[in-house]
């Protein structure tokens, strides 16, 4: 007798989970975030959420053999997509419990391994009890910014971090503030707002070390951009997008 397969009504589990009009709100502020805010891929297909898979920032970074703390991991993406980079572990703290179990049932039905999901407060100094090479900060750093010294104690190597939409903020709001913890960065480039807006707007991604040369070692060589490219090229996309609406 041939084995049944379930994975076909596994995939239409999760697709109607990842359709189910569903809002969580965040540890701080109540900041709410819609169901299937990532996009995902489930085998060779992906499914569109609000935001994309950020591939060409993460193919910047060489997660090969470092273990992963990936902080609001969502539903979990940017957790499957630096173990495919060769992460030895990634771990994902994510707030909202219905995220955590939608997560670790995409890492079933593509059978990702050494990846897991744990329902955390990201706010919270108690949960920093692990050390981790790379600390992934995507669109938290509202969060996680009181706390900085915390996250700093537990990162040997790299902070990801990406920021929030970028209003003439860059240096004063992120950079600044993370230089005290870790002296050294490049960024790797920005991703979109994510969100419908008619103003567009752009967020940055910037890798931190405590090191020139640990930056140069986890990183691979390109040509870096400064800070002040960064925000020239998102105020001259935000003023076209008005312009153009």
């Amino acid at each position: 007798m041939k084995s049944p397969n379930l994975q076909p009504a596994f995939k239409d589990l999760i697709l109607r989970a990842l359709d189910l009009r569903y809002q969580s709100h965040s540890c701080k502020d109540s900041i709410p975030t819609d169901n299937h805010y990532q996009s995902v891929t489930l085998g060779t297909e992906t499914t569109p959420g609000f935001r994309s898979a950020r591939e060409d920032v993460l193919s910047q970074v060489i997660f090969t053999n470092r273990k992963v703390l990936d902080l609001g991991s969502n539903l979990g993406e940017l957790s499957r997509a630096a173990r495919a980079r060769g992460a030895c572990l990634v771990d994902g703290f994510e707030y909202e419990p219905y995220f955590v179990q939608l997560a670790n049932a995409i890492n079933a039905y593509n059978d990702v391994t050494r990846v897991s999901f744990f329902q955390k407060d990201i706010t919270s100094p108690a949960i920093y009890t692990e050390r981790y090479d790379i600390v992934l900060a995507f669109s938290v750093y509202v969060y996680i910014q009181p706390i900085l010294a915390y996250i700093s104690g537990i990162t040997n190597d790299l902070l990801i971090l990406e920021t929030h939409r970028l209003e003439d903020n860059l240096q004063s709001y992120y950079i600044e503030p993370i230089l005290t913890f870790f002296p050294h960065y490049r960024v790797l480039g920005t991703s979109e707002w994510g969100t419908p807006s008619p103003d567009g707007g752009e967020r940055a991604i910037l890798a931190f070390a405590r090191s020139q040369a640990t930056l140069d070692h986890c990183l691979i060589a390109g040509e870096p951009q400064s800070a002040e490219e960064v925000l020239a090229v998102s105020i001259v996309e935000q003023k076209t997008s008005v312009g153009s609406a």
